[in-house]
């Protein structure tokens, strides 16, 4: 049995449900992923689930779609009425369709435009638990196709729920009110809570400081739009192997 999240991460979890409910509180979240789908899934993977995914999957769990599509989660294997691709296979999935994921990287979730969010959990080896968003490559490591885009699973969630939630103004009723409960909730800074129409001219740039915010030790993220994501696989690596400089 793998160790339970640290009291902090509990804490960060709990914050997490808490901004999931208001986001929708009548839906009906896949959630509840027992002992065995964890055993499954872990033996079809060939190593641990990262905690923070497992206790993810537990509560929320796979197959969800979120903050008007711009998140959805993998159910950690095949299930029944839920597509896939899914935790344990997403990997060989997505290259199998020429979607270039490393080793190193497992797969929990994309958003909207189809980029993969994945968590580094190499199987042997100690390294920094990063998020890294993964677009189209073509198969090349020193080719850049990826971004970090969380400290850890929780981190990431945190600033991109903040951040997206700004989807649903128009969406939800009252979606004012959900947009600065949830924000809230979250406990994004006033000044990062904007003018929804002001948000709008400049999302790259609010979703690049919210995104700080929730991981202070990592880079601005950047994105061009004639070169794609700014980083390969082996600057990931780099990244996920140092200590972090806070």
């Amino acid at each position: 049995m793998q160790p339970d999240l640290s009291p902090e991460d509990a804490d960060r979890l709990d914050v997490l449900l808490r901004a999931v409910e208001l986001l929708d509180p009548d839906a009906q979240l896949p959630g509840g992923a027992d002992e065995e789908t964890i055993d499954d899934a872990e033996r079809k993977l060939g190593r641990p689930i990262p905690a923070q995914l497992r206790e993810w999957s537990r509560t929320v769990g796979g197959g969800s779609v979120l903050l008007g599509g711009n998140l959805r989660t993998y159910a950690l294997v095949k299930t029944r009425m839920v597509p896939g691709p899914y935790v344990a296979t997403a990997r060989n999935a997505l290259r199998s369709r020429e979607w270039f994921v490393p080793e190193e990287v497992v797969p929990f979730g994309a958003d909207a435009g189809g980029d993969v969010f994945g968590i580094w959990s190499p199987r042997d080896e100690a390294a920094r638990p990063l998020v890294v968003l993964i677009g189209a490559g073509d198969g090349d490591e020193d080719v850049p196709s990826c971004a970090v885009v969380g400290e850890d699973l929780y981190a990431f969630l945190q600033g991109w729920i903040a951040h997206h939630v700004w989807a649903l103004e128009d969406a939800e009723p009252g979606g004012q009110d959900l947009i600065d409960e949830v924000q809230e909730e979250l406990g994004l800074p006033l000044d990062l809570q904007g003018v929804p129409e002001e948000m709008a001219r400049s999302a790259d740039e609010h979703l690049q400081k919210v995104l700080r915010w929730a991981s202070p030790s990592l880079d601005d993220l950047v994105y061009d739009p004639d070169k794609g994501w700014p980083l390969s696989v082996s600057d990931v690596r780099e990244l996920a192997e140092a200590l972090p400089d806070w």
